[in-house]
């Protein structure tokens, strides 16, 4: 595990380094470190971390769908054949979806299933706030009723907290 930066090491990296170390901070989006990186030097972390959400934000909605498509299915083959990013794969494993029965999972990529069939993305959740699998079943349980317009910006505000999370272990935030 590599040590966290202090502010001060975070606004004298260069902008090559910047986009290496911040490039999947949202899932497989190193756009989103590039446009960030042009904001140093940042105030504090929770500065720069509002950089990155309202950078977020402000993208069109197909590029928040691209976005959102970027991310892998929870506890799916991505995560049975070791192939997630580095990042997601921590997150599943913290959750638990690596260790999933049989049951558990036929349950949850089903409703993977019908949620990407409805939506056009899978289902994003910030799985280390939703950490138990019961909290995650009953979360796209109900966002499967959601209007694909609002699921998109619960989608995008999932992908805010996965965001920050990822950056405040990269940063040492005290």
């Amino acid at each position: 595990m590599r040590s966290k930066l202090s502010l001060e090491q975070l606004n004298a990296l260069s902008p090559a380094e910047f986009h290496k170390l911040f490039e999947n901070v949202v899932e497989s989006w190193s756009e989103a470190a590039i446009f960030c990186s042009a904001m140093a030097p940042f105030k504090s972390f929770d500065s720069m971390i509002t950089i990155f959400e309202n950078y977020l934000q402000r993208l069109s909605s197909e590029n928040k769908l691209r976005i959102l498509r970027l991310h892998p299915d929870l506890a799916g083959k991505l995560l049975d054949t070791h192939q997630l990013t580095e990042e997601s794969s921590y997150e599943q494993t913290c959750a638990g979806l690596d260790k999933l029965s049989a049951n558990d999972k036929d349950r949850l990529t089903k409703l993977n299933e019908k949620y990407k069939e409805k939506f056009g993305f899978p289902f994003v959740v910030c799985v280390r706030e939703a950490s138990k699998f019961e909290a995650i079943l009953k979360g796209i349980t109900e966002r499967i009723n959601n209007s694909p317009d609002m699921e998109l910006e619960i989608g995008i505000n999932e992908v805010k907290k996965i965001c920050r999370l990822r950056i405040l272990q990269l940063v040492n935030n005290l």
